[in-house]
């Protein structure tokens, strides 16, 4: 199997710039950009494919066979399942080899405990066994249809500049979780980029895996000292219980409250979004190495101000 033409759903949205921009510095890719008939997006100096807004799966089928698309990566926010299953059931009747769902991201939607606290995380999964269910399936004769999951962790530089990790860096805090030493794994979004670029470069390694991947495995506390060093003020250290958090904002989150569940997926994706022993971590099979926590900082304390 090889892969060459991907068609990139989201390339607007916080993770599909990097990943575009990623596919294009690629030697091997040649990136198309999925684009609904009635969106103002403009994508200047790349190939775009314009999609009926109703995503009719026939339709899509036929555009990705004329584009001779091999590989779909879906960009776009894992909440929107229909969407993605839309996508999949287009690249299942079409000539598609590999489609990377909407698995990027803060939590684990393989972790049971976890979908039962965020169903947005349910939803994630229910995707992925719903490609589980198309792999071994007949295509008429064409190469069946394969996936690979990419589990990040919180996006890393985003996270700390938007306040997602739990600090205000603009007025010098941080909100300490359960005292500040659990260690989590997040990625850059160049870094979730690049992983995705290597997934399609190696098609036979990562066919139909759970894969996770972290630029950065550190505690709250190793980032505050970073910060610290970095602007050179104290950060204001407000503790925090994440039960408890969890405990107001999660019924809340269930009502329909979108700040809530903001919440939940901050305070989770801290406390219990540790991969560096998962048995698919696959730092090593990509080729991936570790990021400078200070060079990210820097970088992002400079974006912030």
């Amino acid at each position: 199997m090889s892969i060459k033409n991907v068609a990139l759903v989201g390339a607007s949205g916080h993770l599909g710039p990097s990943i575009l921009k990623a596919f294009k510095a690629s030697s091997t890719l040649t990136p198309f950009v999925i684009n609904r008939k009635s969106s103002k997006s403009v994508y200047p100096g790349t190939n775009v494919i314009t999609v009926p807004d109703d995503l009719n799966v026939s339709e899509l089928a036929k555009l990705f066979n004329e584009h001779a698309i091999d590989a779909v990566v879906t960009a776009i926010a894992g909440s929107l399942v229909d969407e993605q299953r839309k996508f999949i059931d287009a690249a299942f009747q079409s000539n598609v080899k590999r489609v990377i769902p909407a698995d990027f991201g803060s939590c684990d939607s393989a972790d049971e405990l976890t979908n039962q606290i965020l169903p947005l995380m349910d939803g994630k999964r229910g995707v992925r066994e719903y490609l589980i269910s198309l792999q071994e399936r007949d295509r008429e004769g064409r190469e069946k249809l394969t996936w690979t999951s990419l589990v990040t962790g919180h996006f890393f530089d985003w996270g700390l500049g938007s306040e997602l990790l739990k600090f205000d860096v603009k007025n010098r805090k941080v909100y300490v979780l359960d005292g500040g030493d659990i260690y989590f794994s997040n990625s850059t979004l160049d870094f979730i980029a690049d992983a995705t670029v290597r997934v399609l470069e190696r098609p036979k390694e990562t066919a139909n895996k759970l894969l996770y991947v972290h630029s950065h495995h550190v505690t709250q506390n190793q980032i505050t000292e970073v910060l610290e060093k970095v602007t050179g003020d104290k950060f204001e250290k407000i503790p925090q219980d994440s039960q408890k958090l969890l405990e107001v904002a999660r019924p809340k989150m269930l009502e329909g409250d979108f700040d809530a569940r903001e919440e939940v997926v901050a305070v989770h994706g801290i406390v219990a979004s540790d991969w560096a022993d998962r048995e698919t971590f696959a730092n090593d099979l990509l080729g991936l190495k570790l990021q400078g926590l200070e060079e990210v900082v820097r970088e992002v304390v400079k974006a912030v101000g």
